[in-house]
């Protein structure tokens, strides 16, 4: 009996995978149509006044290019739109860590295997890292989803669900999911001079997104802030600290990034 368990176990887990491998097949096809639509720009160096504007050149095949994946995005944003209003309208809904039990929650979900939906721990961090890309990145961005439910399977032992204390179990989601990369493409800075901005965006993204969980579970967010104004606080406390985290994780040291999510946590 225990051996059929472990091989549907198995294979629930391989379901999951492969609907958020479709899924990630479908966002890099529109990553790639949206770098697309600024095909017309191509080659073009922006001028630095109006006096130095180049003689005007006639394009085109880029114009051209550019107008069809445009259109194409929007048929594609529409569809999946329209698919998700009729299928699981709540299927862009962040998990807002400012639920209490959130990271409780969260750990707890790295046993959960559900082929339509997949795992609270693959929602919440997705979709945090899409909300805390849109603040610090200009578009188009790509995270694929299957990388993030990669860091989710290496966490779903024994030993890691038997784990109390909160921060060493984040500090072995934040190196894994560092691990997994989800982050394919982070687009560029909006600000050069941005804090973190030379750090890996896959540690940056996703120790707002650890930390966030880490602060809310004590109940710190008030109430006048949403999620966004949160993530970019957390991002604000702990920007000095990147350089830091980013040695311990590029080393593995689980003890260390322990330590220093504990005293981030004192700080707020």
């Amino acid at each position: 009996m225990s051996m059929v368990s472990r091989s549907s176990d198995t294979w629930a887990s391989h379901a999951v995978c492969l609907a958020a491998g479709a899924r990630d097949g479908l966002r890099t096809a529109q990553f790639f149509v949206r770098l697309l639509s600024g095909a017309e720009d191509w080659g073009r160096k922006p001028a630095i006044a109006a006096t130095d504007l180049p003689a005007p050149r006639t394009y085109f095949f880029s114009p051209l290019v550019s107008k069809l994946a445009t259109m194409a995005d929007r048929f594609m944003t529409w569809t999946v739109d329209c698919w998700i209003a009729l299928v699981i309208p709540e299927w862009r809904k962040l998990p807002s860590p400012f639920n209490r039990g959130m990271l409780n929650e969260v750990s707890q979900a790295i046993r959960a295997d559900s082929f339509v939906a997949n795992p609270l721990f693959n929602t919440y961090f997705y979709r945090a890292a899409i909300h805390i890309l849109r603040r610090y990145r200009a578009p188009p961005f790509l995270v694929l989803e299957h990388r993030v439910d990669q860091a989710r399977r290496k966490l779903a032992d024994p030993a890691v669900g038997a784990i109390e204390n909160k921060t060493d179990f984040l500090a072995l989601a934040l190196i894994d999911l560092a691990d997994a990369a989800p982050i394919a493409r982070a687009g560029r800075l909006k600000s050069p001079a941005a804090q973190g901005g030379d750090v890996d965006p896959n540690i940056s993204t996703f120790a707002i997104a650890c930390v966030a969980l880490l602060f809310a579970e004590e109940g710190k967010p008030s109430e006048e802030l949403d999620e966004d104004q949160f993530f970019a606080i957390v991002g604000a406390l702990i920007g000095p600290r990147l350089d830091a985290m980013a040695d311990m994780i590029s080393r593995g040291d689980n003890t260390g990034l322990a330590r220093e999510l504990a005293e981030i946590k004192a700080m707020y």
